[in-house]
Protein backbone atom coordinates (compact mmCIF):
# COMPACT_ATOMS: atom_id res chain seq x y z
CA UNK A 1 0.00 0.00 0.00
CA UNK A 2 2.57 2.22 0.69
CA UNK A 3 4.65 1.74 -2.30
CA UNK A 4 1.53 2.50 -4.46
CA UNK A 5 0.68 5.88 -2.86
CA UNK A 6 4.80 6.65 -3.44
CA UNK A 7 3.70 5.70 -7.19
CA UNK A 8 0.66 7.90 -6.94
CA UNK A 9 2.46 10.71 -5.16
CA UNK A 10 4.93 10.37 -7.95
CA UNK A 11 3.01 10.55 -10.56
CA UNK A 12 1.01 13.19 -9.56
CA UNK A 13 4.38 15.67 -9.29
CA UNK A 14 5.48 14.85 -12.59
CA UNK A 15 1.85 15.97 -13.89
CA UNK A 16 2.38 19.16 -11.96
CA UNK A 17 5.80 19.22 -13.37
CA UNK A 18 4.37 18.52 -16.74
CA UNK A 19 1.84 21.48 -16.41
CA UNK A 20 4.50 23.93 -15.02
CA UNK A 21 6.65 23.23 -18.55
CA UNK A 22 3.56 23.62 -20.44
CA UNK A 23 2.58 27.35 -19.01
CA UNK A 24 6.55 28.48 -19.66
CA UNK A 25 5.47 28.82 -23.81
CA UNK A 26 4.87 32.11 -24.86
CA UNK A 27 1.45 33.20 -25.68
CA UNK A 28 0.38 34.58 -28.70
CA UNK A 29 -0.12 37.86 -28.92
CA UNK A 30 1.53 41.41 -29.85
CA UNK A 31 4.76 41.98 -27.84
CA UNK A 32 4.71 45.68 -26.55
CA UNK A 33 7.12 47.42 -24.76
CA UNK A 34 6.96 48.43 -21.32
CA UNK A 35 7.01 52.15 -19.83
CA UNK A 36 8.71 53.36 -16.84
CA UNK A 37 7.38 56.37 -14.81
CA UNK A 38 9.91 57.82 -11.92
CA UNK A 39 9.01 60.64 -9.33
CA UNK A 40 11.29 63.55 -10.26
CA UNK A 41 13.56 64.87 -7.34
CA UNK A 42 13.67 61.23 -5.84
CA UNK A 43 15.96 59.00 -5.80
CA UNK A 44 14.40 56.09 -7.81
CA UNK A 45 15.65 55.07 -11.00
CA UNK A 46 15.85 52.56 -14.04
CA UNK A 47 18.61 50.48 -14.78
CA UNK A 48 19.89 48.51 -18.25
CA UNK A 49 22.67 45.82 -17.27
CA UNK A 50 25.66 45.33 -19.98
CA UNK A 51 24.99 42.25 -21.86
CA UNK A 52 28.23 40.39 -22.06
CA UNK A 53 31.62 42.08 -21.32
CA UNK A 54 32.37 44.05 -24.60
CA UNK A 55 32.40 47.32 -26.04
CA UNK A 56 29.33 48.80 -27.32
CA UNK A 57 27.60 52.00 -28.25
CA UNK A 58 23.87 52.38 -26.02
CA UNK A 59 20.65 53.59 -27.33
CA UNK A 60 17.58 54.62 -25.73
CA UNK A 61 14.17 54.60 -26.75
CA UNK A 62 12.20 57.95 -25.96
CA UNK A 63 8.87 56.83 -25.35
CA UNK A 64 5.43 58.65 -26.97
CA UNK A 65 5.03 60.46 -23.62
CA UNK A 66 8.08 61.25 -23.38
CA UNK A 67 8.69 65.34 -22.95
CA UNK A 68 11.51 65.90 -20.65
CA UNK A 69 14.35 67.56 -22.03
CA UNK A 70 17.24 67.15 -19.75
CA UNK A 71 16.90 63.29 -18.97
CA UNK A 72 19.95 62.42 -17.26
CA UNK A 73 21.44 58.85 -17.52
CA UNK A 74 25.16 57.36 -16.17
CA UNK A 75 27.05 55.14 -17.77
CA UNK A 76 28.94 52.90 -15.41
CA UNK A 77 30.73 50.72 -17.59
CA UNK A 78 32.86 48.90 -15.18
CA UNK A 79 29.80 49.30 -12.42
CA UNK A 80 29.56 51.88 -9.42
CA UNK A 81 32.33 52.66 -6.32
CA UNK A 82 30.21 51.71 -3.41
CA UNK A 83 31.82 54.31 -1.70
CA UNK A 84 31.28 57.14 -3.51
CA UNK A 85 27.57 58.73 -4.71
CA UNK A 86 29.88 61.07 -6.83
CA UNK A 87 29.76 59.84 -10.97
CA UNK A 88 33.36 60.95 -11.73
CA UNK A 89 34.32 60.06 -15.04
CA UNK A 90 38.40 60.71 -14.31
CA UNK A 91 38.02 57.13 -11.48
CA UNK A 92 40.50 54.84 -13.04
CA UNK A 93 38.56 51.85 -11.21
CA UNK A 94 35.44 52.75 -11.30
CA UNK A 95 34.95 55.74 -14.29
CA UNK A 96 31.16 56.97 -14.51
CA UNK A 97 29.60 59.06 -17.10
CA UNK A 98 26.91 61.48 -17.39
CA UNK A 99 24.58 61.96 -20.49
CA UNK A 100 21.77 64.00 -21.08
CA UNK A 101 19.02 63.00 -23.68
CA UNK A 102 16.19 65.32 -24.97
CA UNK A 103 13.29 63.59 -25.25
CA UNK A 104 11.14 66.01 -27.35
CA UNK A 105 14.08 65.49 -29.55
CA UNK A 106 13.60 62.03 -30.30
CA UNK A 107 9.58 61.36 -30.22
CA UNK A 108 9.38 57.38 -29.86
CA UNK A 109 12.46 56.60 -31.33
CA UNK A 110 16.21 55.71 -30.64
CA UNK A 111 18.83 57.96 -28.87
CA UNK A 112 22.45 57.09 -28.71
CA UNK A 113 24.13 58.25 -25.50
CA UNK A 114 26.74 59.93 -27.13
CA UNK A 115 29.61 62.38 -25.44
CA UNK A 116 29.88 65.81 -26.86
CA UNK A 117 27.45 64.57 -29.80
CA UNK A 118 30.54 61.86 -30.86
CA UNK A 119 28.17 59.22 -32.61
CA UNK A 120 31.51 57.44 -32.12
CA UNK A 121 31.04 57.21 -28.15
CA UNK A 122 31.28 54.10 -26.79
CA UNK A 123 31.96 51.94 -23.55
CA UNK A 124 33.96 48.94 -22.95
CA UNK A 125 31.91 46.98 -20.12
CA UNK A 126 32.24 44.11 -17.82
CA UNK A 127 29.60 41.46 -17.32
CA UNK A 128 27.95 41.23 -14.16
CA UNK A 129 29.17 45.06 -13.24
CA UNK A 130 28.61 47.10 -16.55
CA UNK A 131 25.02 48.79 -16.47
CA UNK A 132 23.47 52.09 -17.75
CA UNK A 133 21.04 54.04 -14.98
CA UNK A 134 18.25 56.90 -15.54
CA UNK A 135 18.00 58.76 -12.75
CA UNK A 136 15.45 61.16 -11.89
CA UNK A 137 17.21 63.33 -8.40
CA UNK A 138 18.30 66.06 -11.03
CA UNK A 139 13.92 66.84 -11.93
CA UNK A 140 11.91 68.55 -9.50
CA UNK A 141 9.51 67.35 -7.43
CA UNK A 142 6.45 68.01 -10.01
CA UNK A 143 8.39 66.51 -12.58
CA UNK A 144 7.13 62.66 -13.75
CA UNK A 145 10.10 61.15 -15.66
CA UNK A 146 8.23 58.90 -18.25
CA UNK A 147 11.05 56.26 -20.12
CA UNK A 148 10.92 53.06 -22.24
CA UNK A 149 11.82 49.94 -20.31
CA UNK A 150 14.06 48.96 -23.60
CA UNK A 151 17.77 49.86 -24.27
CA UNK A 152 19.79 48.60 -27.23
CA UNK A 153 23.83 47.50 -26.56
CA UNK A 154 25.47 47.79 -30.23
CA UNK A 155 28.45 45.85 -30.28
CA UNK A 156 31.02 48.15 -31.54
CA UNK A 157 33.93 44.85 -31.65
CA UNK A 158 35.80 45.79 -35.52
CA UNK A 159 34.74 43.14 -38.02
CA UNK A 160 35.37 42.90 -41.92
CA UNK A 161 31.23 43.92 -43.61
CA UNK A 162 30.43 45.95 -40.40
CA UNK A 163 29.98 49.79 -40.89
CA UNK A 164 32.76 51.68 -38.36
CA UNK A 165 33.97 55.80 -39.22
CA UNK A 166 31.79 56.80 -41.88
CA UNK A 167 31.87 53.54 -44.30
CA UNK A 168 32.00 49.45 -44.49
CA UNK A 169 35.14 47.91 -43.12
CA UNK A 170 36.89 45.54 -45.73
CA UNK A 171 40.56 44.83 -44.11
CA UNK A 172 42.22 44.52 -40.73
CA UNK A 173 45.70 44.30 -39.77
CA UNK A 174 46.80 41.75 -37.19
CA UNK A 175 46.04 43.52 -34.51
CA UNK A 176 42.39 44.21 -35.03
CA UNK A 177 42.90 47.97 -34.11
CA UNK A 178 43.64 49.13 -37.96
CA UNK A 179 42.47 48.76 -40.99
CA UNK A 180 40.35 49.51 -44.18
CA UNK A 181 37.03 51.31 -44.83
CA UNK A 182 35.15 51.54 -47.71
CA UNK A 183 33.00 54.59 -48.57
CA UNK A 184 29.11 53.23 -48.31
CA UNK A 185 28.82 54.03 -52.26
CA UNK A 186 29.93 54.37 -55.50
CA UNK A 187 31.51 58.00 -55.89
CA UNK A 188 31.15 57.84 -59.54
CA UNK A 189 30.02 55.42 -62.17
CA UNK A 190 32.29 57.11 -64.84
CA UNK A 191 35.05 59.45 -64.29
CA UNK A 192 38.48 59.17 -65.76
CA UNK A 193 41.83 58.43 -63.63
CA UNK A 194 43.40 61.66 -65.39
CA UNK A 195 45.26 63.12 -67.93
CA UNK A 196 48.13 61.12 -69.84
CA UNK A 197 51.60 61.85 -68.10
CA UNK A 198 53.12 60.14 -65.33
CA UNK A 199 52.36 61.01 -61.67
CA UNK A 200 54.87 58.57 -59.99
CA UNK A 201 51.63 56.97 -58.31
CA UNK A 202 53.49 53.48 -58.96
CA UNK A 203 52.90 51.51 -55.72
CA UNK A 204 50.32 49.17 -55.65
CA UNK A 205 50.65 47.81 -52.16
CA UNK A 206 47.91 47.47 -49.15
CA UNK A 207 48.85 51.12 -47.64
CA UNK A 208 49.96 52.88 -50.77
CA UNK A 209 46.72 54.60 -52.14
CA UNK A 210 46.84 57.84 -50.07
CA UNK A 211 50.66 58.45 -51.25
CA UNK A 212 49.24 57.28 -54.68
CA UNK A 213 46.33 59.46 -54.41
CA UNK A 214 48.84 62.75 -53.01
CA UNK A 215 50.88 62.11 -56.17
CA UNK A 216 48.72 62.22 -58.56
CA UNK A 217 47.00 65.52 -57.05
CA UNK A 218 50.07 67.33 -57.23
CA UNK A 219 50.33 66.27 -60.74
CA UNK A 220 46.93 67.15 -61.82
CA UNK A 221 46.44 70.09 -59.66
CA UNK A 222 42.28 70.85 -60.43
CA UNK A 223 39.64 69.45 -62.12
CA UNK A 224 37.61 66.50 -62.44
CA UNK A 225 38.63 63.00 -61.99
CA UNK A 226 39.26 59.97 -59.70
CA UNK A 227 41.26 60.77 -57.00
CA UNK A 228 40.29 64.24 -57.04
CA UNK A 229 36.68 63.22 -56.29
CA UNK A 230 37.77 60.95 -53.44
CA UNK A 231 40.27 63.33 -52.00
CA UNK A 232 37.35 65.88 -51.90
CA UNK A 233 34.91 63.78 -50.16
CA UNK A 234 33.29 64.36 -46.85
CA UNK A 235 31.24 61.54 -44.68
CA UNK A 236 30.02 62.58 -41.86
CA UNK A 237 33.38 63.82 -39.31
CA UNK A 238 35.63 61.78 -42.40
CA UNK A 239 37.41 63.52 -44.83
CA UNK A 240 40.36 62.06 -45.50
CA UNK A 241 39.53 59.97 -48.07
CA UNK A 242 41.40 58.28 -50.88
CA UNK A 243 41.35 56.40 -54.79
CA UNK A 244 42.73 52.89 -53.40
CA UNK A 245 45.72 51.06 -54.65
CA UNK A 246 46.01 48.48 -56.96
CA UNK A 247 45.82 45.82 -53.94
CA UNK A 248 43.66 47.73 -51.80
CA UNK A 249 40.87 47.52 -54.52
CA UNK A 250 41.55 43.58 -54.57
CA UNK A 251 41.04 43.29 -50.98
CA UNK A 252 37.72 45.10 -51.43
CA UNK A 253 36.63 42.92 -54.25
CA UNK A 254 37.52 39.67 -51.97
CA UNK A 255 36.28 40.50 -48.42
CA UNK A 256 32.99 42.87 -49.13
CA UNK A 257 32.79 42.66 -53.18
CA UNK A 258 31.21 39.73 -55.15
CA UNK A 259 34.79 38.30 -54.41
CA UNK A 260 33.29 37.64 -50.61
CA UNK A 261 31.90 34.48 -49.19
CA UNK A 262 28.29 34.53 -48.08
CA UNK A 263 26.95 36.36 -45.81
CA UNK A 264 30.00 39.19 -46.69
CA UNK A 265 28.73 38.73 -50.84
CA UNK A 266 28.74 42.32 -51.80
CA UNK A 267 27.80 43.50 -48.64
CA UNK A 268 29.70 46.74 -50.35
CA UNK A 269 26.65 47.21 -53.25
CA UNK A 270 29.06 47.34 -55.91
CA UNK A 271 28.33 47.03 -59.38
CA UNK A 272 29.65 44.27 -61.84
CA UNK A 273 31.95 46.92 -63.71
CA UNK A 274 35.75 48.58 -63.41
CA UNK A 275 36.69 50.13 -60.67
CA UNK A 276 40.29 52.23 -61.20
CA UNK A 277 42.98 51.72 -58.50
CA UNK A 278 45.30 54.28 -57.74
CA UNK A 279 48.27 52.42 -59.47
CA UNK A 280 49.49 53.67 -62.68
CA UNK A 281 51.55 51.87 -65.23
CA UNK A 282 52.67 54.80 -67.39
CA UNK A 283 51.62 57.70 -68.90
CA UNK A 284 49.16 56.00 -70.43
CA UNK A 285 47.50 53.70 -68.83
CA UNK A 286 46.39 52.91 -64.61
CA UNK A 287 45.49 49.46 -63.11
CA UNK A 288 41.57 48.82 -62.52
CA UNK A 289 39.45 45.97 -60.65
CA UNK A 290 36.71 44.49 -62.22
CA UNK A 291 34.05 43.72 -59.43
CA UNK A 292 31.89 41.18 -61.52
CA UNK A 293 34.99 38.46 -62.25
CA UNK A 294 37.31 39.71 -60.19
CA UNK A 295 40.29 40.04 -62.88
CA UNK A 296 42.80 43.06 -62.56
CA UNK A 297 43.95 44.76 -66.05
CA UNK A 298 45.10 48.27 -67.03
CA UNK A 299 43.37 50.72 -69.10
CA UNK A 300 43.43 54.03 -70.47
CA UNK A 301 43.18 56.92 -68.16
CA UNK A 302 40.69 58.64 -70.09
CA UNK A 303 38.80 55.83 -69.89
CA UNK A 304 35.03 56.33 -67.60
CA UNK A 305 35.01 53.86 -65.23
CA UNK A 306 33.62 53.63 -61.61
CA UNK A 307 35.12 54.90 -58.60
CA UNK A 308 35.09 54.14 -54.48
CA UNK A 309 36.98 55.81 -52.13
CA UNK A 310 38.54 54.22 -48.83
CA UNK A 311 40.34 55.42 -46.11
CA UNK A 312 42.45 53.84 -43.36
CA UNK A 313 41.94 53.86 -39.24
Amino acid sequence: MKSLMKQLALTLVLAVMSVNIAQAVAPAGKQVIGAIALQGGSGSKAIWSAPSTATYKVHVLAPKKGTTTNVLFRVYPKGKNADSADCVSTDVKFPCYEVIVDQTQYPNTWAQLMLNNDTETQWAFSKGKGYVTAVADNLSAEEILNLSAVARFENTARAIGKNYQGGIIFYLDGTGEHGLIAAPTDQSSGIGYGAYGTTGARSTAVGTGMDNTNKIINAYGEGSYAAKLCADLVIGAYSDWYLPSKDELALMYQNIGRGAAAPLTNVGGFASYYYWSSSEIGASYAEYQHFGDGSQESDSKLNQLYVRAVRSF
